[in-house]
């Protein structure tokens, strides 16, 4: 629990500075710091050399340096620096104490179900480098909220939005980084080659299943000797519920 109270603290403390620049008080928009916006102002840049409506600068340079952390640590960002992936983890534990089961879809429909924030990003993608509009505005939950669904939104389909999101959150921990979430897509290529990475120490292993249950993302920790899944995110809930010392650590291996 240590290492979450830790994780937690800092996932507070950003949402607090993104909120803040959200208020108003900030030298820059909240916008300024997605680094979807990197990829979103790419087309922008090539083709008429400058940045898509609100975006700018920051947006891409947070992307270039968030790809190269995935290299590094795999989707480190999202479990411990993303607000929306903390609200969604938060959300699946409240669905899991209310309900008291947690819901896990099969690995067949959990895979095929992951091919949609490929979907997500290619069509986000193409539409915005076609009108030069921020499409996914309406439909971006970390904007419709930071905005207060602000300029840009849709009204009761942003809404609607929200709410399926909501529940999906409370029925799947982390629903939307699970399937929708067009930055986890760009990230995945990188995330498979992430340097540091958790090990299993396979003859130590008692095969609990500790670490599969505390993963919010249904790994099967304790079948792999290295977790090179795609989804992870070195949030460290396995290592934090192992009873057992030094047979899950973080490694730096290829």
């Amino acid at each position: 629990m240590s290492i979450r109270y830790a994780r937690y603290g800092l996932l507070i403390i950003i949402i607090g500075l993104v909120l803040y620049s959200a208020l108003g008080y900030g030298s820059r928009s909240f916008e300024a710091y997605c680094p979807f916006g990197g990829a979103e102002s790419l087309w922008g840049l090539i083709t008429a050399g400058e940045f898509s409506c609100a975006l700018g600068p920051l947006n891409l340079s947070l992307l270039v340096a968030l790809l190269a952390l995935a290299l590094l640590s795999k989707k480190s960002f999202c479990g411990w620096a993303c607000p929306i992936g903390f609200l969604g983890e938060i959300f699946g534990r409240l669905g899991h104490g209310a309900v008291g089961e947690r819901f896990r879809p099969g690995n067949r429909t959990n895979n095929v179900l992951k091919l949609l924030r490929y979907v997500v990003l290619v069509a986000f993608l193409f539409l915005t480098y076609r009108t030069g509009e921020l499409i996914l505005r309406g439909y971006d939950p970390f904007y419709l909220l930071c905005s207060g669904f602000g300029h840009g939104t849709l009204g009761i389909i942003s809404y609607a939005v929200i709410a399926v999101l909501a529940v999906g959150a409370l029925l799947i921990p982390m629903f939307f980084c699970r399937y929708l979430c067009p930055l986890g897509a760009v990230f995945d290529p990188f995330s498979r080659l992430g340097l540091i990475k958790i090990a299993r120490d396979e003859a130590a292993c008692t095969d609990c299943g500790n670490c599969y249950a505390a993963c919010p993302y249904d790994i099967p920790v304790h079948t792999q000797p290295l977790v090179r899944d795609r989804d992870c995110t070195n949030c460290l809930e396995c290592l934090d519920s192992c009873p057992e010392d030094q047979v899950l650590t973080l490694q730096a291996r290829l």
